[in-house]
């Protein structure tokens, strides 16, 4: 026993050694997040409030797996080695998705970089160059970086825009969005995203994609503002936090961000109040639209 420990002594202080030579450092889920409230990012909208939110410390009474007939894991020829595939049927209606692993490891440029997700909350993720290490020594490495925390909170993840204001609005009304919308997960066909929304939520509202008509919205609940363009596409959403009366919007694989007012979301995604000179194909992809849902 004695050697058994001495051995395993010596092989941990080998991978420290090993380790300290490598730089770990935390990817993903603190990419795309301006440095400083001084930076000027067009994604960030002008807020400084950057981080993933979670509505009412996320305790859940209730799961949207009951809204499905059945989530299955399906095969695809592509990214397989960072993503697994789902599709989450419903009817005769199908929401296809995929999700993060949360061990990755890739190779680029004759670079071979691990990429672990932390068992400890808020789950950042951490990687790693591991060229020249034995497996064992990349074992002892994963496991470890698994139980590294640098942060209280997280600064981005997974999602776009999407997935990331149902999630707010799930957690907020106490449901447990997993394992359909989780930070590690987001769509993959935006053309399932309508059957998808009138699966689980209800449509309370229509109104004109202008900042002077939404700012007279009379919200009585939280819920999420889909940016609808002239082909019926979602091309945006927002979580509207009844409370604070503040929206919470993410722009692409940018940080989320907080804001006050609803002027930077339709300056940037709407046809009518956007500063970008367009021609009627580019206007027709910008929101004319902007649809409330709520909870069902």
């Amino acid at each position: 026993m004695k050697k058994y420990l001495l051995i395993l002594w010596l092989l941990t202080i080998h991978i420290v050694l090993q380790a300290q030579q490598r730089e770990i450092k935390e990817t993903v889920t603190c990419d795309l997040v301006p440095k400083s409230s001084k930076t000027v990012v067009p994604a960030a909208m002008g807020s400084t409030r950057f981080g993933v939110q979670s509505m009412k410390n996320a305790i859940y009474r209730d799961s949207i797996i009951r809204l499905f007939d059945k989530i299955e894991p399906y095969q695809q020829d592509k990214d397989t080695a960072v993503f697994q595939y789902y599709r989450a049927i419903f009817g005769n209606d199908t929401l296809c998705y995929k999700e993060r692993k949360t061990v990755i490891t890739t190779s680029y440029k004759d670079k071979t970089t691990l990429e672990v997700e932390s068992l400890k909350a808020p789950h950042q993720r951490f990687s790693v160059v591991i060229d020249g290490l034995t497996e064992t020594e990349i074992t002892a490495l994963k496991d470890s970086m698994q139980q590294m925390k640098t942060s209280d909170m997280l600064l981005n993840n997974e999602q776009t825009c999407i997935f990331y204001a149902l999630n707010c609005l799930l957690d907020s009304h106490g449901i447990n969005p997993a394992p359909i919308i989780t930070r590690n997960t987001t769509f993959t066909d935006g053309y399932q995203l309508n059957e998808f929304f009138d699966h689980i939520l209800t449509l309370k509202g229509r109104y004109p994609c202008k900042t002077k008509e939404l700012r007279k919205m009379d919200l009585s609940d939280d819920c999420i503002l889909v940016f609808q363009n002239a082909h019926k596409e979602f091309i945006h959403a927002v979580f509207y936090r009844k409370d604070t009366k503040e929206y919470y919007t993410k722009n692409g694989f940018w940080s989320p961000v907080i804001l006050t007012d609803i002027r930077p979301v339709t300056e940037r995604y709407g046809r009518y109040d956007t500063k970008m000179e367009l021609s009627k194909e580019g206007l027709d992809m910008q929101a004319d639209t902007v649809l409330v849902y709520c909870l069902n």
